[in-house]
Protein backbone atom coordinates (compact mmCIF):
# COMPACT_ATOMS: atom_id res chain seq x y z
CA UNK A 1 0.00 0.00 0.00
CA UNK A 2 1.41 3.37 -1.03
CA UNK A 3 1.71 5.85 1.84
CA UNK A 4 -0.67 8.79 1.94
CA UNK A 5 2.21 11.23 1.40
CA UNK A 6 3.16 9.65 -1.93
CA UNK A 7 -0.45 9.49 -3.06
CA UNK A 8 -0.93 13.21 -2.48
CA UNK A 9 2.47 13.92 -4.02
CA UNK A 10 1.39 12.02 -7.15
CA UNK A 11 -1.89 13.96 -7.26
CA UNK A 12 0.09 17.18 -6.91
CA UNK A 13 2.27 16.13 -9.84
CA UNK A 14 -0.84 15.50 -11.94
CA UNK A 15 -2.16 18.96 -11.04
CA UNK A 16 1.20 20.55 -11.85
CA UNK A 17 1.32 18.81 -15.22
CA UNK A 18 -2.26 19.84 -15.95
CA UNK A 19 -1.58 23.45 -14.95
CA UNK A 20 1.45 23.73 -17.24
CA UNK A 21 -0.51 22.30 -20.17
CA UNK A 22 -3.60 24.43 -19.51
CA UNK A 23 -1.52 27.61 -19.41
CA UNK A 24 0.22 26.62 -22.66
CA UNK A 25 -3.08 25.91 -24.39
CA UNK A 26 -4.66 29.14 -23.07
CA UNK A 27 -1.76 31.23 -24.35
CA UNK A 28 -0.98 29.52 -27.64
CA UNK A 29 -4.44 28.77 -29.05
CA UNK A 30 -5.49 31.89 -31.02
CA UNK A 31 -8.30 34.01 -29.62
CA UNK A 32 -11.87 32.78 -30.24
CA UNK A 33 -10.70 29.46 -31.69
CA UNK A 34 -12.53 27.21 -29.24
CA UNK A 35 -16.19 26.25 -29.76
CA UNK A 36 -18.63 29.05 -28.87
CA UNK A 37 -15.90 31.05 -27.11
CA UNK A 38 -16.92 34.46 -28.56
CA UNK A 39 -20.54 33.94 -27.51
CA UNK A 40 -19.54 32.95 -23.96
CA UNK A 41 -17.24 35.98 -23.79
CA UNK A 42 -20.09 38.27 -24.85
CA UNK A 43 -22.29 36.99 -22.01
CA UNK A 44 -19.52 37.76 -19.52
CA UNK A 45 -19.00 41.21 -21.05
CA UNK A 46 -22.73 41.99 -21.00
CA UNK A 47 -23.05 41.11 -17.31
CA UNK A 48 -19.87 42.99 -16.37
CA UNK A 49 -20.66 46.18 -18.27
CA UNK A 50 -24.45 46.32 -18.14
CA UNK A 51 -24.86 44.90 -14.59
CA UNK A 52 -27.75 42.70 -15.66
CA UNK A 53 -28.31 39.30 -17.20
CA UNK A 54 -28.58 39.30 -21.00
CA UNK A 55 -31.74 38.34 -22.88
CA UNK A 56 -31.60 36.09 -25.93
CA UNK A 57 -33.15 37.94 -28.85
CA UNK A 58 -33.69 37.34 -32.57
CA UNK A 59 -30.54 38.34 -34.45
CA UNK A 60 -28.15 37.02 -31.79
CA UNK A 61 -27.12 34.15 -34.10
CA UNK A 62 -25.75 34.68 -37.61
CA UNK A 63 -24.81 31.38 -39.25
CA UNK A 64 -23.29 33.03 -42.33
CA UNK A 65 -20.96 35.28 -40.35
CA UNK A 66 -20.08 32.50 -37.91
CA UNK A 67 -19.26 30.06 -40.72
CA UNK A 68 -16.99 32.63 -42.39
CA UNK A 69 -15.14 33.43 -39.17
CA UNK A 70 -14.73 29.73 -38.39
CA UNK A 71 -13.28 29.01 -41.83
CA UNK A 72 -10.84 31.90 -41.45
CA UNK A 73 -9.92 30.95 -37.84
CA UNK A 74 -11.21 34.28 -36.53
CA UNK A 75 -8.72 36.78 -37.96
CA UNK A 76 -7.46 39.33 -35.38
CA UNK A 77 -9.55 42.48 -35.32
CA UNK A 78 -12.72 40.87 -36.67
CA UNK A 79 -15.70 41.98 -34.54
CA UNK A 80 -17.50 39.25 -32.64
CA UNK A 81 -20.09 41.48 -30.94
CA UNK A 82 -22.97 39.96 -32.90
CA UNK A 83 -22.37 36.44 -31.59
CA UNK A 84 -24.67 36.46 -28.56
CA UNK A 85 -26.44 33.11 -28.93
CA UNK A 86 -25.34 31.85 -25.49
CA UNK A 87 -27.37 34.55 -23.71
CA UNK A 88 -29.94 31.93 -22.66
CA UNK A 89 -27.38 29.98 -20.61
CA UNK A 90 -27.77 29.81 -16.81
CA UNK A 91 -25.64 32.56 -15.26
CA UNK A 92 -23.39 31.12 -12.53
CA UNK A 93 -20.19 30.72 -14.58
CA UNK A 94 -20.58 34.17 -16.13
CA UNK A 95 -21.26 35.82 -12.77
CA UNK A 96 -18.02 34.35 -11.43
CA UNK A 97 -16.07 35.44 -14.53
CA UNK A 98 -17.52 38.99 -14.71
CA UNK A 99 -15.30 40.46 -11.93
CA UNK A 100 -12.26 38.97 -13.70
CA UNK A 101 -13.41 40.67 -16.90
CA UNK A 102 -13.60 44.03 -15.11
CA UNK A 103 -10.21 43.53 -13.44
CA UNK A 104 -8.52 42.78 -16.79
CA UNK A 105 -10.35 45.25 -19.00
CA UNK A 106 -7.20 47.32 -19.52
CA UNK A 107 -5.08 44.42 -20.77
CA UNK A 108 -6.53 44.33 -24.28
CA UNK A 109 -8.83 41.65 -25.63
CA UNK A 110 -6.20 38.99 -26.42
CA UNK A 111 -4.64 39.03 -22.95
CA UNK A 112 -8.01 39.33 -21.28
CA UNK A 113 -9.18 36.22 -23.12
CA UNK A 114 -6.16 34.31 -21.81
CA UNK A 115 -6.98 35.28 -18.21
CA UNK A 116 -10.64 34.31 -18.65
CA UNK A 117 -9.54 30.99 -20.12
CA UNK A 118 -7.51 30.39 -16.97
CA UNK A 119 -10.66 30.90 -14.88
CA UNK A 120 -12.08 27.85 -16.65
CA UNK A 121 -8.77 26.02 -16.12
CA UNK A 122 -9.08 26.56 -12.35
CA UNK A 123 -12.45 24.80 -12.37
CA UNK A 124 -10.78 22.05 -14.40
CA UNK A 125 -8.11 21.66 -11.70
CA UNK A 126 -10.77 21.41 -9.00
CA UNK A 127 -12.52 18.76 -11.12
CA UNK A 128 -9.33 16.67 -11.10
CA UNK A 129 -9.27 16.72 -7.30
CA UNK A 130 -13.00 15.95 -7.14
CA UNK A 131 -12.56 13.01 -9.53
CA UNK A 132 -9.76 11.69 -7.33
CA UNK A 133 -12.02 11.91 -4.27
CA UNK A 134 -14.93 10.22 -6.05
CA UNK A 135 -12.66 7.40 -7.20
CA UNK A 136 -11.32 7.01 -3.65
CA UNK A 137 -14.87 6.41 -2.44
CA UNK A 138 -15.43 3.79 -5.14
CA UNK A 139 -12.00 2.13 -4.69
CA UNK A 140 -11.11 2.76 -1.02
CA UNK A 141 -8.34 0.14 -1.00
CA UNK A 142 -6.54 1.36 -4.12
CA UNK A 143 -4.19 4.28 -4.68
CA UNK A 144 -3.55 3.59 -8.36
CA UNK A 145 -7.19 3.69 -9.51
CA UNK A 146 -8.06 7.15 -8.09
CA UNK A 147 -4.82 8.63 -9.43
CA UNK A 148 -5.39 7.08 -12.84
CA UNK A 149 -8.96 8.42 -12.98
CA UNK A 150 -7.71 11.90 -12.06
CA UNK A 151 -5.00 11.68 -14.74
CA UNK A 152 -7.55 10.65 -17.37
CA UNK A 153 -9.68 13.71 -16.61
CA UNK A 154 -6.58 15.93 -16.54
CA UNK A 155 -4.92 14.76 -19.75
CA UNK A 156 -7.71 13.80 -22.14
CA UNK A 157 -6.63 16.14 -24.98
CA UNK A 158 -10.06 17.46 -26.01
CA UNK A 159 -11.05 17.99 -22.40
CA UNK A 160 -7.84 19.89 -21.75
CA UNK A 161 -8.50 22.00 -24.86
CA UNK A 162 -11.97 22.93 -23.56
CA UNK A 163 -10.66 23.58 -20.05
CA UNK A 164 -8.30 26.17 -21.56
CA UNK A 165 -11.15 28.04 -23.26
CA UNK A 166 -13.93 30.39 -22.16
CA UNK A 167 -16.93 28.14 -21.51
CA UNK A 168 -19.15 26.94 -18.69
CA UNK A 169 -18.48 23.22 -19.15
CA UNK A 170 -15.79 22.77 -16.48
CA UNK A 171 -17.92 24.34 -13.76
CA UNK A 172 -20.97 22.15 -14.40
CA UNK A 173 -18.70 19.09 -14.58
CA UNK A 174 -17.24 20.03 -11.20
CA UNK A 175 -20.65 20.55 -9.59
CA UNK A 176 -22.00 17.27 -10.96
CA UNK A 177 -18.93 15.49 -9.61
CA UNK A 178 -19.49 17.09 -6.19
CA UNK A 179 -23.09 15.85 -6.27
CA UNK A 180 -21.82 12.36 -7.06
CA UNK A 181 -19.31 12.53 -4.20
CA UNK A 182 -22.06 13.49 -1.77
CA UNK A 183 -24.34 10.70 -3.01
CA UNK A 184 -21.66 7.98 -2.85
CA UNK A 185 -20.71 9.16 0.65
CA UNK A 186 -24.39 8.90 1.53
CA UNK A 187 -24.42 5.28 0.32
CA UNK A 188 -21.76 4.45 2.88
CA UNK A 189 -23.21 6.46 5.75
CA UNK A 190 -26.47 8.40 5.32
CA UNK A 191 -26.39 11.82 6.95
CA UNK A 192 -29.92 13.15 6.70
CA UNK A 193 -30.96 16.69 7.48
CA UNK A 194 -28.24 19.19 6.65
CA UNK A 195 -26.62 16.71 4.29
CA UNK A 196 -29.81 16.64 2.21
CA UNK A 197 -29.78 20.43 2.09
CA UNK A 198 -26.10 20.45 1.07
CA UNK A 199 -26.86 18.07 -1.78
CA UNK A 200 -29.80 20.23 -2.81
CA UNK A 201 -27.62 23.35 -2.88
CA UNK A 202 -25.14 21.56 -5.15
CA UNK A 203 -27.99 20.48 -7.44
CA UNK A 204 -29.26 24.05 -7.56
CA UNK A 205 -25.80 25.42 -8.39
CA UNK A 206 -25.43 22.83 -11.17
CA UNK A 207 -28.80 23.87 -12.59
CA UNK A 208 -27.63 27.50 -12.45
CA UNK A 209 -24.56 26.63 -14.54
CA UNK A 210 -25.79 24.66 -17.54
CA UNK A 211 -28.76 22.59 -18.65
CA UNK A 212 -26.66 19.42 -18.17
CA UNK A 213 -26.72 20.15 -14.45
CA UNK A 214 -30.40 19.23 -14.28
CA UNK A 215 -29.57 15.52 -14.50
CA UNK A 216 -28.38 15.85 -10.90
CA UNK A 217 -32.02 15.70 -9.79
CA UNK A 218 -32.39 12.18 -11.22
CA UNK A 219 -29.10 11.13 -9.63
CA UNK A 220 -30.30 12.32 -6.22
CA UNK A 221 -33.47 10.20 -6.45
CA UNK A 222 -31.41 7.13 -7.35
CA UNK A 223 -28.77 7.89 -4.72
CA UNK A 224 -31.24 8.34 -1.86
CA UNK A 225 -33.03 5.15 -2.90
CA UNK A 226 -29.77 3.21 -2.93
CA UNK A 227 -28.80 4.60 0.47
CA UNK A 228 -32.11 3.43 1.92
CA UNK A 229 -31.78 -0.06 0.44
CA UNK A 230 -28.29 -0.38 1.94
CA UNK A 231 -29.49 0.67 5.41
CA UNK A 232 -29.87 -1.93 8.20
CA UNK A 233 -33.68 -1.44 8.06
CA UNK A 234 -34.38 -0.76 4.36
CA UNK A 235 -38.17 -0.37 4.54
CA UNK A 236 -37.98 2.17 7.36
CA UNK A 237 -35.26 4.05 5.45
CA UNK A 238 -37.31 3.99 2.23
CA UNK A 239 -40.19 5.71 4.03
CA UNK A 240 -37.84 8.61 4.81
CA UNK A 241 -36.77 9.05 1.17
CA UNK A 242 -39.69 11.37 0.22
CA UNK A 243 -38.82 13.70 3.12
CA UNK A 244 -35.16 13.68 2.08
CA UNK A 245 -36.15 14.55 -1.49
CA UNK A 246 -38.37 17.38 -0.25
CA UNK A 247 -35.50 18.85 1.77
CA UNK A 248 -33.04 18.46 -1.06
CA UNK A 249 -35.46 19.66 -3.75
CA UNK A 250 -36.49 22.64 -1.66
CA UNK A 251 -32.88 23.72 -1.25
CA UNK A 252 -32.27 23.29 -4.99
CA UNK A 253 -35.32 25.42 -5.83
CA UNK A 254 -34.29 28.12 -3.38
CA UNK A 255 -30.93 28.34 -5.14
CA UNK A 256 -32.04 28.09 -8.77
CA UNK A 257 -35.81 28.48 -8.94
CA UNK A 258 -35.62 32.22 -9.57
CA UNK A 259 -33.78 31.54 -12.84
CA UNK A 260 -36.58 29.40 -14.24
CA UNK A 261 -39.22 31.90 -13.12
CA UNK A 262 -37.26 34.66 -14.90
CA UNK A 263 -37.16 32.61 -18.09
CA UNK A 264 -40.90 31.98 -17.99
CA UNK A 265 -41.57 35.69 -17.50
CA UNK A 266 -39.25 36.61 -20.39
CA UNK A 267 -39.81 33.82 -22.90
CA UNK A 268 -43.23 32.48 -21.97
CA UNK A 269 -44.76 30.23 -19.29
CA UNK A 270 -43.87 27.07 -21.22
CA UNK A 271 -40.19 27.91 -21.65
CA UNK A 272 -38.43 27.67 -18.24
CA UNK A 273 -35.18 26.49 -19.86
CA UNK A 274 -35.32 29.06 -22.71
CA UNK A 275 -35.07 26.19 -25.21
CA UNK A 276 -37.94 27.40 -27.38
CA UNK A 277 -36.44 30.88 -27.60
CA UNK A 278 -33.05 29.34 -28.41
CA UNK A 279 -34.60 27.25 -31.20
CA UNK A 280 -36.16 30.39 -32.68
CA UNK A 281 -32.93 32.38 -32.53
CA UNK A 282 -30.61 29.70 -33.96
CA UNK A 283 -32.96 28.81 -36.80
CA UNK A 284 -30.02 28.83 -39.24
CA UNK A 285 -28.06 26.20 -37.34
CA UNK A 286 -27.44 22.95 -39.29
CA UNK A 287 -30.16 20.37 -38.66
CA UNK A 288 -29.71 16.61 -38.54
CA UNK A 289 -32.40 15.80 -41.06
CA UNK A 290 -33.49 12.23 -41.95
CA UNK A 291 -31.41 9.54 -40.26
CA UNK A 292 -30.09 6.53 -42.14
CA UNK A 293 -27.25 4.13 -41.40
CA UNK A 294 -24.52 6.14 -43.22
CA UNK A 295 -25.59 9.32 -41.41
CA UNK A 296 -25.68 7.58 -38.02
CA UNK A 297 -22.30 5.97 -38.66
CA UNK A 298 -20.82 9.34 -39.62
CA UNK A 299 -22.22 11.00 -36.49
CA UNK A 300 -20.88 8.26 -34.22
CA UNK A 301 -17.48 8.51 -35.86
CA UNK A 302 -17.41 12.29 -35.40
CA UNK A 303 -18.47 11.93 -31.77
CA UNK A 304 -15.67 9.44 -31.12
CA UNK A 305 -13.06 11.59 -32.87
CA UNK A 306 -14.11 14.75 -31.05
CA UNK A 307 -14.20 13.00 -27.68
CA UNK A 308 -10.45 12.42 -27.96
CA UNK A 309 -9.50 15.43 -30.03
CA UNK A 310 -10.97 17.42 -32.90
CA UNK A 311 -9.79 20.89 -32.12
CA UNK A 312 -10.67 24.46 -32.99
CA UNK A 313 -14.30 24.60 -34.08
CA UNK A 314 -14.19 20.88 -34.95
CA UNK A 315 -11.93 21.67 -37.92
CA UNK A 316 -8.56 20.34 -36.70
CA UNK A 317 -8.57 16.52 -36.41
CA UNK A 318 -5.87 13.96 -35.75
CA UNK A 319 -4.66 11.72 -38.54
CA UNK A 320 -6.61 8.55 -39.28
CA UNK A 321 -3.73 6.50 -37.86
CA UNK A 322 -4.00 8.27 -34.50
CA UNK A 323 -7.73 7.64 -34.36
CA UNK A 324 -7.17 3.98 -35.24
CA UNK A 325 -4.81 3.59 -32.26
CA UNK A 326 -7.26 5.39 -29.96
CA UNK A 327 -10.11 3.20 -31.26
CA UNK A 328 -8.16 0.04 -30.51
CA UNK A 329 -7.37 1.20 -26.98
CA UNK A 330 -10.99 2.29 -26.44
CA UNK A 331 -12.29 -1.09 -27.60
CA UNK A 332 -10.00 -2.91 -25.16
CA UNK A 333 -11.06 -0.67 -22.28
CA UNK A 334 -14.75 -1.15 -23.19
CA UNK A 335 -14.21 -4.92 -23.18
CA UNK A 336 -12.63 -4.64 -19.73
CA UNK A 337 -15.60 -2.62 -18.46
CA UNK A 338 -18.03 -5.26 -19.72
CA UNK A 339 -16.02 -8.06 -18.11
CA UNK A 340 -15.84 -6.11 -14.86
CA UNK A 341 -19.60 -5.49 -14.91
CA UNK A 342 -20.23 -9.19 -15.56
CA UNK A 343 -18.02 -10.16 -12.64
CA UNK A 344 -19.57 -7.82 -10.07
CA UNK A 345 -23.11 -8.77 -11.16
CA UNK A 346 -22.34 -12.47 -10.65
CA UNK A 347 -20.34 -12.01 -7.43
CA UNK A 348 -21.89 -13.19 -4.15
CA UNK A 349 -19.78 -11.40 -1.56
CA UNK A 350 -19.11 -14.36 0.70
CA UNK A 351 -20.99 -15.45 3.79
CA UNK A 352 -20.10 -12.53 6.07
CA UNK A 353 -22.67 -9.72 6.18
CA UNK A 354 -19.89 -7.13 5.92
CA UNK A 355 -18.67 -8.63 2.66
CA UNK A 356 -22.20 -8.69 1.24
CA UNK A 357 -22.72 -5.04 2.23
CA UNK A 358 -19.40 -4.01 0.66
CA UNK A 359 -20.36 -5.67 -2.62
CA UNK A 360 -23.80 -4.05 -2.55
CA UNK A 361 -22.22 -0.64 -1.86
CA UNK A 362 -19.82 -1.10 -4.77
CA UNK A 363 -22.66 -2.12 -7.09
CA UNK A 364 -24.69 0.94 -6.14
CA UNK A 365 -21.70 3.27 -6.51
CA UNK A 366 -20.89 1.89 -9.95
CA UNK A 367 -24.59 1.97 -10.81
CA UNK A 368 -24.74 5.69 -10.06
CA UNK A 369 -21.71 6.26 -12.29
CA UNK A 370 -23.34 4.27 -15.06
CA UNK A 371 -26.65 6.11 -14.60
CA UNK A 372 -24.92 9.48 -14.92
CA UNK A 373 -23.20 8.31 -18.10
CA UNK A 374 -26.46 7.03 -19.60
CA UNK A 375 -28.32 10.25 -18.75
CA UNK A 376 -25.65 12.36 -20.45
CA UNK A 377 -25.63 10.10 -23.52
CA UNK A 378 -29.42 10.22 -23.78
CA UNK A 379 -29.30 14.02 -23.61
CA UNK A 380 -26.74 14.17 -26.41
CA UNK A 381 -28.77 11.77 -28.56
CA UNK A 382 -32.00 13.76 -28.15
CA UNK A 383 -30.20 17.02 -28.95
CA UNK A 384 -28.78 15.48 -32.11
CA UNK A 385 -32.17 14.27 -33.27
CA UNK A 386 -32.77 17.91 -34.21
CA UNK A 387 -29.42 19.70 -34.43
CA UNK A 388 -26.40 18.24 -36.17
CA UNK A 389 -23.97 18.47 -33.23
CA UNK A 390 -22.32 15.03 -32.75
CA UNK A 391 -19.54 16.45 -30.60
CA UNK A 392 -17.82 14.17 -28.10
CA UNK A 393 -17.25 17.05 -25.69
CA UNK A 394 -20.95 16.93 -24.86
CA UNK A 395 -20.16 13.71 -22.96
CA UNK A 396 -17.76 15.52 -20.61
CA UNK A 397 -20.34 16.15 -17.84
CA UNK A 398 -19.98 12.38 -17.25
CA UNK A 399 -16.19 12.36 -17.66
CA UNK A 400 -15.34 11.55 -14.01
CA UNK A 401 -17.74 8.60 -14.20
CA UNK A 402 -16.28 7.49 -17.52
CA UNK A 403 -12.75 7.79 -16.11
CA UNK A 404 -13.60 5.59 -13.11
CA UNK A 405 -15.33 3.02 -15.29
CA UNK A 406 -12.33 3.05 -17.65
CA UNK A 407 -9.74 2.38 -14.94
CA UNK A 408 -11.93 -0.43 -13.58
CA UNK A 409 -11.99 -1.90 -17.09
CA UNK A 410 -8.23 -1.65 -17.45
CA UNK A 411 -7.79 -3.29 -14.07
CA UNK A 412 -9.99 -6.16 -15.21
CA UNK A 413 -7.69 -6.89 -18.15
CA UNK A 414 -4.36 -6.64 -16.26
CA UNK A 415 -2.95 -8.87 -13.54
CA UNK A 416 -3.12 -7.06 -10.21
CA UNK A 417 0.66 -6.76 -9.75
CA UNK A 418 0.99 -4.97 -13.10
CA UNK A 419 -2.04 -2.68 -12.83
CA UNK A 420 -0.19 0.27 -11.29
CA UNK A 421 2.55 0.18 -13.93
CA UNK A 422 0.04 -0.03 -16.81
CA UNK A 423 -2.01 2.86 -15.43
CA UNK A 424 1.16 4.94 -14.99
CA UNK A 425 2.18 4.28 -18.59
CA UNK A 426 -1.35 5.18 -19.75
CA UNK A 427 -1.24 8.48 -17.83
CA UNK A 428 2.17 9.37 -19.25
CA UNK A 429 0.91 8.45 -22.72
CA UNK A 430 -2.04 10.83 -22.38
CA UNK A 431 0.26 13.60 -21.18
CA UNK A 432 2.49 13.11 -24.20
CA UNK A 433 -0.60 13.10 -26.44
CA UNK A 434 -1.61 16.52 -25.06
CA UNK A 435 1.84 17.93 -25.90
CA UNK A 436 1.76 16.30 -29.33
CA UNK A 437 -1.74 17.67 -29.94
CA UNK A 438 -0.72 21.26 -29.26
CA UNK A 439 2.59 21.40 -31.07
CA UNK A 440 2.08 18.89 -33.90
CA UNK A 441 -1.65 19.21 -34.63
CA UNK A 442 -3.24 22.44 -33.38
CA UNK A 443 -0.57 25.10 -33.84
CA UNK A 444 0.56 23.87 -37.30
CA UNK A 445 -3.08 24.01 -38.45
CA UNK A 446 -3.39 27.65 -37.39
CA UNK A 447 0.02 28.51 -38.85
CA UNK A 448 -1.03 27.09 -42.22
CA UNK A 449 -4.23 29.14 -42.37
Amino acid sequence: MISRFWVWAALGLILLGYSCLAILYAIRVPTWNAPDEPAHYNVIRSIALNHQLPILRPGDYDQTTLARLMSEHFPPGEPIDGLRYESHQPPLYYLIAAPVFLATIGLGTARQVVVLRLVTAVFGALLIVATFRLAQLVFPRSAAYPLAAAAFVAFLPMHLFMNAAIDNDALVELLLCLVMIALVEDLAKPREGWSDIRIGVLVGLAALTKLDGDIAAVLVVAGFTGSALLAPEPWRALRRVPLRLIRSGGAALLVSGWWFIRNMLLYGPGDPFALRRHAEVVAGQPLTGPLDLPRIRGMLLTAFHSFWGQFGWMGIPYSDRTYDVLATISALVALGVLLHARRIVKAHGGEASGERWTLAYYRWAMGLLLLETVLVIVGVVFYNLRYLQPQGRYLFPALPALAILAVAGIGELIRQEYTGVVLLVAGCGLYWLCIFSLFQVILPAFAAS
